[in-house]
């Protein structure tokens, strides 16, 4: 099974409109042709939320056209900078909870997409309501993949783990490590390629297909963006493993042919 994560698309009102001297919507469309022209075998497309940059509802119809030329389907979840009303009247979701919580089911495997969001904050949480559906949402007889915003462990990004980290999270990690079929979690919100395991479960965040968030450890008083190369993850699964390549598309092009190095 192939599957494709982005993140953090952080799409804007207007066409050509950069943040961060960035243009998301130029960045995002470089994506979707990168994975139709390479990745239209895989099965599905994830984005981890942070969709649009301030939940404008023409950022959202710019994301629908823009997804409307993959070749392959998608599933999107939300982030604290969405607008879970605004999404739902644009994408017509027939989800009428106060959270964006489903599942998909392709073959063996099972893929739980989850609303970490906090409205007006974040921070982000699994609250006692969420929790309890991803509980009883869980097949035990299916390897299961849970996609999410927010990364639920200590970043070492000191701004993000202390204004906008995963809190009550030990009611989460606790549910999780009692349920041995959880193989992977995906999660964005950190806009940095980050890989971590809690006990049996294996963890990524991707890089946002807009601006990433510098490593600097020793930062407090401010995040610190920086205009490194934005990718998104390519998804190997099988049986036995979980293969994860992480694909600057933006010089995908700037290639070379044999040894000459």
């Amino acid at each position: 099974m192939k599957i494709i994560h982005l993140s953090d698309t952080h799409l804007l009102g207007k066409i050509k409109q950069n943040l961060f001297g960035i243009d998301p919507f130029l960045r995002l469309e470089k994506a979707v042709s990168s994975i139709n022209r390479y990745h239209f075998d895989a099965d599905f497309v994830a984005i981890t939320g942070d969709l649009t940059n301030n939940g404008d509802k023409k950022a959202y119809k710019f994301l629908k056209e823009i997804l409307s030329k993959l070749n392959i389907p998608y599933c999107l979840i939300l982030g604290n900078h969405d607008n879970f009303d605004i999404f739902r009247e644009v994408f017509h979701t027939k989800e009428r909870s106060k959270y964006l919580q489903y599942e998909l089911q392709i073959g063996k495997y099972q893929f739980i997409f989850l609303d970490t969001t906090i409205r007006g904050e974040e921070k982000g949480t699994l609250c006692k309501e969420r929790l309890k559906w991803l509980k009883e949402s869980i097949r035990k007889d299916r390897d299961v993949f849970i996609f999410m915003h927010h990364f639920p462990l200590d970043s070492q990004l000191n701004w993000m783990d202390k204004n906008a980290n995963f809190i009550d999270r030990d009611d989460f990690l606790k549910t999780i490590s009692k349920i041995p079929n959880i193989r992977h979690i995906f999660c964005g919100h950190l806009h940095r390629n980050i890989f971590a395991n809690f006990k049996h479960i294996s963890i990524s965040c991707t890089k946002s297909t807009a601006f990433e968030v510098a490593f600097n450890p020793q930062e407090n008083e401010d995040i610190l963006t920086i205009d490194e190369k934005p990718s998104y993850a390519v998804v190997n699964i099988d049986k036995n493993s979980v293969v994860i390549n992480n694909h600057e598309f933006l010089t995908e092009d700037l290639v070379f042919s044999g040894m000459s190095w």
